[in-house]
């Protein structure tokens, strides 16, 4: 209660750089930045959403700062985009500033405002498969917009997020130095990722600027749930493979319906091919990185639960240790049925392509 009356006045604080005086509340149960929702005052209908930013996650809060501004400037200007999607908006302390600094005690508060999306909500697990086929070509349609910022190309603003190779040398490193109680609890898990550390080449190129956190908690429908408002979550912009994103929407959308489906899997290409408007690989390759990439992601995250674990819970904060090994468990697991199915996987993604005109008609 100490901690949570604490944050609160921190946040009381920091809202004071955009309103006089607002309220503010707790939003959400993210991992990574604290969220409030604020409000001017007790009787305003305008809502916006405070957020004070992880520095421990994020190392250089300005080279964020600047490339949300970059990405932001990028999806405004895509007039097809916009015409579609809310492009998120970041709003300017009363001074003009984009961020908010306060000085504690203890650490270098950074504060952010944006405008809260109206009449909103998240669809996490999806419930049919057209919500699933309109949030793939929402973020289909969010790396076609941003293309533009290929050149100059952006920085990471996680070193080496979404990079197998330095996890699997993390991964490594941790091992060596782990208990041996720790070791033995998880070696079938362990055993699991010293037999899986091969990846096609190909999958692991830098080809495109992507979104970087595709999960179907990062889009905003509207309270039907029929239609995506706006595509959030943009810290994690960066280059990366195109294929990425899109196996990280199936194993999001997998993972909160309680595994593989085929018809899930068709949805999410057919939608994110219909946002994307081309074919980022020639026919066979890209049959290969959509059949792929979703094991490839299942078993990076796996591969990530299991080295925090084994540090000692260092990264992702958890109630007690442990819960980080069961989190690992849980993505080998959809690991091995986005193996087993790989066959099935590939028949789907031919199939698409040879519906792709079909798919690609304007948003």
């Amino acid at each position: 209660m100490g901690a949570t009356r604490e944050h609160s006045v921190d946040a009381q604080q920091a809202a004071g750089a955009w309103f006089g005086v607002a309220a503010v509340e707790p939003l959400g149960n993210g991992h990574i930045h604290r969220t409030y929702l604020l409000r001017p005052d007790d009787n305003s209908a305008e809502r916006y959403v405070l957020q004070k930013i992880n520095g421990q996650v994020y190392g250089d809060i300005p080279l964020l700062v600047e490339q949300t501004a970059r990405v932001l400037a990028a999806l405004s200007t895509d007039l097809v985009f916009c015409a579609a999607y809310q492009v998120p908006e970041l709003i300017p302390t009363r001074s003009g500033e984009p961020i908010c600094t306060i000085a504690s005690d203890d650490e270098h508060q950074v504060w952010r405002l944006w405008r809260f999306v109206e009449d909103s909500m998240t669809c996490d697990p999806p419930t049919n498969r057209q919500q699933i086929r309109t949030a793939a070509r929402a973020f289909g349609a969010y790396q076609r917009a941003i293309v533009v910022l290929e050149q100059p190309a952006l920085v990471e603003t996680i070193p080496g997020f979404l990079d197998m190779t330095s996890y699997l040398r993390a991964f490594d490193a941790t091992l060596g130095r782990s208990e041996l109680s720790e070791r033995e609890a998880a070696a079938q898990w362990i055993a699991r990722v010293q037999e899986n550390r091969a990846w096609p080449e190909s999958l692991l190129q830098f080809n495109a600027v992507i979104h970087g956190d595709c999960k179907i908690n990062n889009l905003l429908f509207d309270q039907q749930g029929e239609r995506v408002l706006s595509v959030i979550d943009l810290d994690n912009n960066m280059m990366g493979h195109w294929a990425w994103d899109f196996g990280d929407l199936v194993r999001s959308v997998s993972f909160s319906r309680g595994g593989f489906d085929k018809l899930d899997y068709q949805a999410c290409i057919e939608g994110f091919l219909a946002g994307r408007g081309d074919k980022p690989d020639p026919d066979e390759l890209l049959t290969e990185h959509l059949a792929t990439a979703p094991a490839f992601l299942a078993f990076m995250l796996g591969l990530r639960f299991l080295t925090d674990h084994l540090a000692g819970d260092e990264y992702f904060v958890v109630p007690k240790h442990g819960d980080n090994l069961q989190r690992a468990i849980e993505q080998f697991e959809l690991f091995n049925q986005f193996q087993s199915n790989e066959d099935r996987m590939r028949v789907c993604a031919q199939d698409a392509l040879g519906q792709f005109t079909t798919l690609t008609q304007p948003l």
